[in-house]
């Protein structure tokens, strides 16, 4: 199913939470909503869910306008950050309801391979209570998966997982979504997974959309300084001169070569690589290299960049 919102404005009082956002997520397609904390991403994600009633504008599921209709109607399984379980059900019994329409043999199939993958098979028969945020927190991600709706919306569903388990839940969640050709919109403000998940990425902030595109297209091509700034990890480096404003990524500093000399201001070990940050003229660069420097050392270094809008 597709979902397309048509000019959908949000007021909190006289302030705009959303303003004028019209966007259209193709049927089978991942896309990720990705912007800083108060941009306005949740506000979009429940609105779209229905839990949160419009000022302006439409909201269709499949071309049906569902503006009007309450959550349950809008064919859709949802994830939040806040999990709400139900704590008088076994995890089990939480896994079941989504899908008790089905026979026996066949949810227990589904819950079996599902929990299997989240890791959570030896937590079938506990309580809410009796299980840690974490998870918990892959109970409620299990409950979304079980019911294979058209239309996944995911609120930082991930959040509460350590390392291991968030690149094994989600492996998974991207395996099930292209398995069942899954319509789905996932909120995060993490770069990494919005890069490895998303077809496509809408940058929010304040309420608006500032660019969408695929991962590869807003990396390359940044509609202005914002995204520049804010996408990519770590984002662009921005510096100013007489042709206007200048976006270079790490990896396009060659340290050790060409005309520009500055100074190591500071050092990050990456594992395979050091992220150097270098002064020069009084701006900063961001730069890969394979090699550790000296904090205070001069250096020569040349780079590529995109001016930026």
């Amino acid at each position: 199913m597709s979902v397309e919102l048509k000019d959908v404005s949000k007021k909190f009082g006289k302030l705009y939470a959303l303003s004028k956002i019209s966007l259209k997520v193709e049927k089978g397609e991942f896309f990720v909503i990705l912007g800083p904390s108060g941009s306005g991403k949740t506000t979009l994600l429940r609105s779209i869910a229905g839990l949160e009633k419009i000022d302006e504008g439409k909201i269709l599921i499949d071309g049906r306008d569902v503006t009007s209709l309450p959550p349950g109607k809008r064919e859709i399984s949802m994830v939040f950050q806040n999990f709400a379980l139900y704590p008088n059900k076994t995890v089990y019994e939480n896994l079941s309801m989504p899908i008790e329409n089905l026979k026996k043999d066949e949810r227990e199939k589904i819950i079996e391979e599902v929990s299997k993958r989240l890791g959570i098979s030896q937590l079938l028969d506990r309580y809410p209570s009796q299980l840690s945020g974490g998870q918990q927190q892959r109970v409620g991600l299990a409950r979304a998966l079980v019911k294979r709706s058209k239309v996944f919306l995911m609120d930082e569903p991930l959040s509460n997982l350590d390392a291991p388990q968030r690149i094994s839940a989600r492996k998974l969640i991207k395996e099930i979504q292209l398995e069942n050709s899954i319509t789905t919109l996932y909120v995060t403000h993490d770069q990494t997974e919005a890069m490895a998940l998303a077809d496509r990425i809408a940058i929010i902030d304040q309420g608006k959309i500032i660019q969408v595109g695929s991962p590869e297209e807003i990396y390359e091509n940044p509609v202005n300084e914002f995204v520049a700034s804010f996408f990519g990890n770590p984002p662009m480096s921005i510096i100013h001169d007489g042709k206007g404003k200048l976006g270079i990524r790490a990896e396009d500093v060659k340290i050790g070569e060409g005309n520009y000399k500055g100074i190591v201001k500071d050092i990050e070990f990456w594992g395979d690589r050091y992220l150097i940050y270098i002064s020069f003229n009084n701006e900063e660069i961001k730069a890969f290299s394979s090699k550790r420097l000296k904090i205070g050392e001069e250096i020569n270094f040349d780079f590529k960049y995109k001016v930026i809008p």
